[in-house]
């Protein structure tokens, strides 16, 4: 018996010109997300300076210190996001 010769097909990928340009679009919803976060971390911020100003033992301000720093880094990072969600926001009109 013969063996079938077998071609195997390349398959294209089909491009268009919205795949090609992958923008980041800002809607309410990013931007009442980001909000609520940015208001959450900025309270445990201030509820963690209050704390470390609060304690006495030397182990609660290293840890209220530590967290302090965490929590105003994320909320900085926070603010950054929300700062371009809104400019994507402005841009788009």
């Amino acid at each position: 018996m013969a063996k079938k010769k077998v071609v195997k097909k390349k398959m294209k990928k089909k491009t268009t010109q919205n795949s090609s340009k992958n923008m980041v679009r800002s809607s309410g919803k990013k931007i009442n997300m980001a909000l609520r976060r940015l208001i959450f971390f900025l309270i445990l911020f201030v509820l963690s300076f209050v704390l470390l100003l609060v304690s006495g033992s030397e182990f609660f301000q290293d840890l209220f210190k530590l967290l302090a720093i965490l929590f105003g880094f994320i909320s900085v990072a926070l603010v950054i996001v929300l700062l371009i969600l809104v400019f994507l926001k402005v841009m788009k009109k």
